[in-house]
């Protein structure tokens, strides 16, 4: 729960006794932190200690499904491309490449310096190898289906096809080429995702593994040393990899905090480098105090609620979504609930996407009372009244924020409509197995971050059949305007066409966009961090010692 006045003021004369402290004896997040361990550490050995928001749930770049994951991920493995801290997709072990005068034929030129902790070469043969494995039926990869574009993709995912049908082949060692069954403008930002990443021989063989320090194999700037399952994990330079010379640390250490306030706690501590994210209850006076380290931007991902069209009260009823839509107060939510830099949401897709202007509601820019007005109108056409309320069952991922903000939500449709809203909390894991039921809920609370910078990472979460469509809302108008965006080559009519599958979507209120979210960090002072990426992709090679 938030603290009280007294307390922020005396958490902030900690954070800043703890910085003065730490300039004052030069921590070693710069220098001499590993002089005295045992593996034999020099005292210019610099260390990185970063925050994680939890245990990495696979270190398999193919398997992996969860931010934690990705985050260590990259710093293991390197795809043909990556993400600079701006957000372009710039080189990685692919040097250069060439896309055909149709769009569907890339050719990668693979760098011949580019080798595997162990010193073997990567090859192209390493890539075909993984982009197989990524859309293997066997591997069950949540993210194959980002690689849905490449020739024969979906029909080897439904077991259709066999993985060696996949448009990827090696014409030689340092040559690689991706055919597309379509043009896809975006398609070198899919593949800044680690799915994409390429496995050795060694693990693929089944000798090796994905977690073992010391043996894994791996061709990113740094291999495992270390993990102490729910606790930590250590990683160490990659001796040969190709850009070593631009890798500012030797060591990076991630401390695994599900709890952002004990993570706050060790970084004032000065046991941390830079935090995995911020108390939503901490940001506001961190914002107000110079030097507290804090960092935050507006990321391409955005918090929303999905109605069940599919059954129940608001199956068939457009206009009462809407009434519920036009209720919640989302300068209330990010103002008082999130406080937390928060932006309010009246679309799916975020501001900043890629070549778009989010497709707003009308009534964005009315004021308060004109929409209560209209929400209650609609609410009384649909024929409910104080006597006979509509009464729905609020489905929910066990969080204190997410729980504020849906208890916020209740309260808010209650008091200006009058709707009885049960409100059902579930621990994360029987959460997602929930929500995939709609048997079980009228509104669902969701989360969906891109995938890659382009306006339909989001809006294909609405097609039928999308895994994300939990409230299984379909028109076959949306589909056919998605569809011709697939196919369309020019950007000012893919925007436009974009645009107008979603305003089509958001006319008839399937889902309830609450705001978009926020990455947040602190960083030591002695920590020079590089801008914080708009799909909220961190590299530890991106990090410098200050000065």
């Amino acid at each position: 729960m938030p603290s009280s006045r007294s307390s922020w003021a005396s958490s902030l004369s900690g954070i800043a006794l703890a910085a003065l402290a730490a300039v004052a004896v030069a921590l070693s997040s710069c220098a001499d932190r590993g002089s005295s361990d045992a593996s034999g550490i020099t005292a210019d050995h610099r260390v990185l200690r970063r925050g994680l928001g939890g245990q990495p749930g696979s270190l398999d770049p193919q398997r992996a499904e969860d931010a934690f994951s990705y985050d260590v991920l990259r710093d293991l493995y390197e795809g043909l491309v990556r993400s600079d801290p701006e957000g372009n997709v710039v080189p990685a072990v692919a040097e250069s490449w060439d896309v055909s005068a149709d769009g569907r034929r890339y050719t990668f030129a693979l760098r011949a310096d580019a080798r595997w902790s162990n010193g073997d070469p990567v090859t192209a043969g390493d890539f075909v190898a993984a982009l197989r494995r990524a859309l293997d039926p066997a591997t069950a990869s949540g993210a194959a289906d980002l690689l849905r574009a490449i020739e024969n993709a979906p029909e080897i995912l439904r077991g259709q096809l066999p993985p060696d049908r996949l448009g990827v082949d090696a014409p030689d060692a340092y040559s690689l080429e991706i055919r597309l069954a379509r043009p896809v403008a975006y398609f070198p930002d899919i593949l800044t995702n680690t799915v994409v990443s390429p496995v050795h021989v060694s693990t693929l063989a089944g000798d090796g593994g994905f977690s073992r320090p010391g043996v894994t194999v791996t061709n990113g700037p740094y291999r495992l040393a270390a993990l102490a399952p729910g606790a930590s994990l250590r990683l160490v330079r990659n001796p040969h990899y190709w850009d070593k010379a631009s890798v500012a640390y030797d060591e990076i250490r991630y401390e695994f905090f599900p709890d952002e306030n004990a993570e706050f706690a060790r970084f004032r501590a000065g046991e941390l480098d830079v935090t995995n994210s911020v108390p939503e209850q901490r940001f506001e006076d961190l914002a107000r105090t110079a030097g507290s380290g804090l960092q935050h931007r507006p990321t391409l991902a955005t918090f929303y609620f999905t109605f069940n069209t599919d059954r129940g009260p608001l199956r068939g009823k457009p206009a009462l979504r809407e009434a519920l839509s036009l209720a919640v107060d989302r300068e209330t939510i990010t103002s008082a609930i999130t406080r937390a830099g928060q932006v309010p949401a009246y679309a799916l897709v975020p501001d900043g996407v890629w070549n778009y202007e989010p497709a707003r509601y009308d009534w964005s820019g009315e004021s308060r009372d004109a929409r209560l007005a209209r929400a209650r109108s609609l609410y009384a056409a649909a024929g409910f009244t104080p006597q006979r309320p509509l009464q729905l069952r609020l489905l929910y991922n066990q969080n204190e924020l997410v729980q504020r903000v849906c208890v916020a939500i209740a309260a808010m449709w209650k008091e200006s409509l009058g709707v009885e809203t049960e409100l059902v909390q579930m621990e994360f894991k029987a959460y997602l197995a929930a929500r995939a039921d709609p048997a079980q809920w009228d509104v669902v609370r969701v989360g969906w971050t891109a995938d890659y910078n382009d306006a339909s990472t989001f809006l294909d979460t609405m097609l039928e059949g999308s895994p994300q469509n939990f409230g299984r809302w379909s028109d076959a108008r949306y589909a056919r305007l998605m569809e011709s965006a697939a196919d369309e080559t020019d950007a000012a009519r893919r925007r436009e066409t974009l645009q107008q599958a979603e305003a089509l979507m958001l006319q008839d209120y399937p889902l309830l966009p609450a705001y978009v979210y926020v990455t947040r960090r602190l960083v030591h002072p002695l920590v020079q961090a590089p801008p914080i990426n708009p799909l909220n992709r961190t590299y530890s090679r991106d990090f410098r010692p200050a000065g």
